[in-house]
């Protein structure tokens, strides 16, 4: 439960400069971030903090991943504040308050799936569906800060402009004569001089400096007077921690769906960065401890005062990218943001908000994938048409809904595919005792009075219909009369009851065609099955790995009639 007991007492010290002074730089990028992310999630700016320092302290102590950074991120943020808000009417008081207890509900929607080890479930999301959703989110998130950006009042009061991307590209568009040019001039400069920063020098802090020269830009000009919002004054000192109320049990199920979206996002966010590095540096994480560490790391945020949190792969990246080596990095994060907060909040209050705005436009344009676009454009038009289903879902429905279509559409490819398994009759490598997959060795032969089939998938309820169409389907274009079936098993390790309970009306339905049926490759607990059901005795016993060659074999010692026919 605590990795950090494992690796920080045989911790090289070697490596404590490339940790300190990765911690020091993520903590440059991490405090500008967490800024803007809580103004995403129309929360305070301190928030951002508290969940930032709550969060990384608990990965630190729970996390398995060597490079990971967990904090706010801009797709969190927002499916917050578009999904609790709706449930807190606009209601500003009682929002903080759901905000806190969505945040914990997903901490213990994790720690409930660590407890039933369902690490697993994650690769049930498909690659495509997360291209094409993190693309949408890219630009869902954009739209919510084009107001901010240049400086013309927002309306949360019209549902369609508040949570829609083309409302608020309508709106926009339709009160652009209101910009302030001051504002405007501001956020694009910062803008501007971002992606200068990432291109041109992709580990420093350009965020932070962007912050620093903004304040004091506005610190030595009459900017404020000319309409240019800013953050204004942020408390200092540590965050205390505080239980969120209880709402009524109407309110509670309502934030339900929210907590399991950002549950499933949170942990899909962090769990594809884990992956990546581990498979990078060649070490093995856990993916039910992060479970741990996700929902450890939730509420933490929560009881701070923060909001939901996760895996960043853009702040992990640029932790490696410095040299980052263990999670001691995680506790230096700590550290610096703890004397941002403690000491330093006040240089904060002149930040313009159109630089927060233009932070979080920056940091989500890594989150379009144009290049996996066009690649499963070319590879798999399915796969792309999946994609583009997550995308508009987000887009035209919000990033809740748009999460759930994700969840859906990966499941519904998941099953598509297992229902639908793929099938071989088998031939005869000649001079060997070994059969292979006719469509891939057209070289192999066929036995003229057996037919040999594999399935390359287990069998269970959901394709055992399509498996038995299959091999019927398969018998009947033979050119010669089969008088034996062996089902070979090896590919199929598993064998659930609605499946075993399929074989049983296949061997009726054959034995109707005076054809009779073996199994080979079975694993025991499929023979002690079969034997359990009565199916073994119908089709002259099942034996724990017996090969196809010695299934028919013992067929035709069985049956003396039965000559071998020609190949």
């Amino acid at each position: 439960m605590l990795p950090v007991l494992e690796w920080l007492p045989r911790y090289d010290t070697s490596r404590l400069r490339l940790d300190v002074v990765a911690g020091i730089t993520v903590a440059a990028v991490l405090v500008p971030e967490a800024l803007a992310y809580a103004s995403l999630a129309n929360l305070p700016p301190e928030t951002g903090l508290y969940a930032a320092l709550l969060s990384v302290s608990a990965y630190f102590l729970f996390g398995t991943s060597r490079q990971l950074v967990v904090g706010p991120t801009s797709a969190l943020a927002i499916l917050l504040a578009s999904g609790v808000g709706a449930v807190a009417g606009g209601s500003t008081a009682s929002y903080a308050s759901l905000v806190v207890l969505t945040t914990m509900l997903v901490g213990v929607f994790a720690i409930v799936a660590w407890a039933f080890q369902l690490g697993f479930l994650v690769h049930f999301i498909s690659g495509s569906v997360l291209t094409g959703f993190s693309a949408g989110a890219a630009l869902y998130i954009m739209s919510t800060q084009l107001t901010t950006l240049i400086g013309i009042p927002s309306d949360s009061s019209d549902a369609f402009v508040a949570q829609t991307f083309f409302g608020r590209l309508w709106y926009t568009g339709t009160h652009f004569a209101a910009t302030n040019p001051e504002t405007l001039g501001v956020g694009v400069a910062g803008i501007a001089l971002l992606v200068l920063g990432e291109r041109y020098l992709p580990r420093a802090p350009t965020a932070l400096v962007v912050v620093i020269l903004s304040i004091v830009l506005m610190s030595v000009t009459d900017l404020a007077a000319r309409g240019v919002s800013i953050v204004g004054s942020i408390p200092s000192g540590l965050p205390a921690l505080t239980a969120p109320a209880i709402p009524s049990l109407s309110t509670l199920s309502s934030l339900v769906p929210v907590a399991v979206g950002l549950f499933l996002l949170s942990y899909v966010e962090g769990i594809s960065a884990v992956e990546t590095f581990a498979r990078r540096h060649d070490y093995q994480t856990d993916s039910n401890q992060e479970l741990l560490a996700d929902g450890v790391a939730n509420l933490a945020a929560g009881l701070a005062g923060g909001f939901a949190v996760g895996g960043s792969m853009s702040r992990s990246a640029l932790n490696d990218a410095v040299g980052g080596e263990t999670q001691l990095t995680s506790a230096v994060v700590a550290l610096v943001l703890a004397v941002v907060l403690v000491f330093l909040t006040g240089v904060f209050a002149n930040l313009p908000e159109t630089i927060l705005a233009a932070i979080v436009i920056v940091a989500v344009t890594g989150l379009i994938d144009a290049e996996s676009l066009r690649q499963l454009y070319r590879v798999s038009r399915t796969e792309f048409a999946i994609a583009m289903a997550a995308f508009f879902g987000v887009l035209s429905l919000g990033m809740l809904w748009g999460v759930f279509v994700g969840v859906v559409l990966s499941l519904l490819v998941a099953v598509s595919r297992v229902s639908r398994p793929s099938t071989h009759e088998l031939g005869q490598v000649a001079g060997t005792d070994g059969f292979v997959a006719l469509d891939l060795y057209p070289a192999a032969t066929t036995i003229s009075d057996v037919f040999v089939y594999r399935v390359e998938a287990e069998l269970f309820y959901a394709n055992a219909d399509t498996v038995r169409s299959d091999l019927l389907e398969r018998i009947e274009t033979r050119s010669t009369d089969v008088e034996l079936v062996v089902f070979d098993l090896t590919s199929s390790p598993t064998v659930d009851f609605g499946a075993a309970q399929m074989l049983a009306d296949l061997s009726r339905d054959l034995d109707g065609r005076a054809i009779d049926l073996r199994f080979a490759g079975a694993e025991s607990e499929v023979v002690q099955m079969f034997e359990t059901m009565g199916l073994a005795a119908d089709v002259g016993g099942v034996r724990p790995e017996e090969s196809v060659d010695e299934a028919i074999a013992r067929w035709r010692a069985e049956e003396p009639s039965k000559s071998e026919g020609p190949h």
